[in-house]
């Protein structure tokens, strides 16, 4: 019984720490705005599959891609895509043989789908990253204002 009566705090803190972590986690929408206002591309860079080296995730909605001859992608799913994060392999699936930005191309995750809407092209893995994180902080600038308006 004493058992029980720890665990079930244990448990709801750890609901709540879970809870509160995600909200600070930009939306696919979000970060589709952000990435485009920053870089100033359309999202709809092309890559050809085969060129693809190396991918990681960044979160759950956003994807870092190495391509041959040291470009970087950062691809942003349409929607929150959980399966990116813990997949161990990846299948990339796009037109003929290009993966383009624009939500018909997508990424192939365990038994689910990922279609991605914008695909952003840098010079480096430097130059995408650091897109990546002003957009973050873009974003969260932006709560924090609409956080105030709202008070």
């Amino acid at each position: 019984m004493n058992t029980l009566k720890l665990l079930i705090p244990t448990f709801a803190l750890s609901i709540l720490i879970a809870c509160s972590s995600t909200t600070t986690i930009p939306s696919a929408s979000e970060m589709n705005v952000t990435m485009r206002e920053i870089t100033g591309q359309d999202g709809r860079a092309c890559v050809q599959i085969r060129d693809i080296s190396g991918y990681g995730a960044i979160s759950d909605s956003v994807l870092s891609v190495s391509g041959k001859f040291q470009k970087q992608y950062i691809m942003v799913t349409v929607h929150r895509c959980p399966a990116i994060e813990s997949s161990p392999v990846l299948a990339f699936k796009g037109a003929f043989s290009d993966f383009c930005g624009g939500g018909r191309d997508s990424v192939h995750a365990g038994e689910g789908r990922c279609p991605v809407q914008s695909v952003f092209e840098f010079e480096n893995r430097k130059a995408a990253f650091a897109a990546h994180d002003k957009a973050e902080e873009l974003i969260a600038e932006r709560r924090q204002v609409a956080g105030q308006a709202v008070n």
